[in-house]
């Protein structure tokens, strides 16, 4: 599951560099390259608080 995480986290970088670039060099129309930044963004955040919650929590036995 960590590497389907991965391939998505990645994916939504490369989806946000892309529309980043189109944006600025006036390729897309209208408010599209904003909004597709933003649900860049939001998959961005998403898989990192996917992975941030379901992070296995390993305890210090020193500090029990």
């Amino acid at each position: 599951m960590s590497s389907a995480i991965s391939y998505l986290t990645g994916g939504f970088l490369v989806s946000l560099l892309v529309s980043l670039n189109m944006t600025w060099h006036q390729r897309l129309p209208g408010l599209l390259g904003p909004v597709l930044i933003a649900v860049c963004l939001a998959g961005l955040v998403a898989c990192r608080i996917y992975t941030a919650k379901n992070q296995p929590h390993w305890q210090d036995p020193r500090e029990v």
